[in-house]
């Protein structure tokens, strides 16, 4: 019988647990890795495209890095983890943003409290925040979903 799969996409073949793991860390470290691994190359070049095209938007158009709040806990939570999810290209945007890779509102006596709120303020204030933070997030939740996607492959769920 032949494979009905598009040219570019690798039949799928026993995978470990370890290594699907694997593969699904590897797809956080870097979108579209993790498929790559599984031999699925287009949607992988696809995926790291979208993600990564994404973020970058979100940055461009001053997308707010979310920082944590302590009184708000709950939803700058999830803010944070929409942002995580993009991996490390998260921690290089907020040292690019931030000057460090910061993920909470320090208390008023330190002294990065007062130039990270204003960064954060200046960002939020642009007109374009509000889309540039719905691409950030989006990419982020994306690249997550993606990941359950990498383990439903390796643990032969999808095909």
């Amino acid at each position: 019988m032949a494979d009905s799969r598009p040219p570019g996409e690798a039949a799928a073949r026993e995978i470990s647990p370890a290594r699907a793991a694997l593969a699904v860390a590897v797809g956080w470290l870097l979108p579209g890795a993790g498929h790559a691994m599984l031999g699925r190359l287009r949607r992988a070049a696809l995926f790291f495209v979208l993600i990564l095209g994404s973020f970058g938007l979100g940055l461009a158009h001053d997308g707010r890095l979310a920082l944590y709040n302590d009184k708000e806990r709950f939803l700058t939570g999830l803010q944070l983890l929409a942002n995580v999810g993009i991996g490390p290209a998260d921690a290089f945007a907020r040292r690019s943003v931030y000057g460090e890779v910061a993920y909470a509102i320090p208390q008023e006596s330190d002294p990065t409290y007062v130039r990270r709120i204003e960064t954060f303020r200046k960002r939020q204030r642009s007109a374009v925040s509000a889309y540039g933070t719905a691409y950030l997030w989006t990419a982020g939740l994306m690249n997550l979903l993606l990941l359950l996607d990498v383990w439903d492959i390796a643990m032969r769920r999808k095909d």
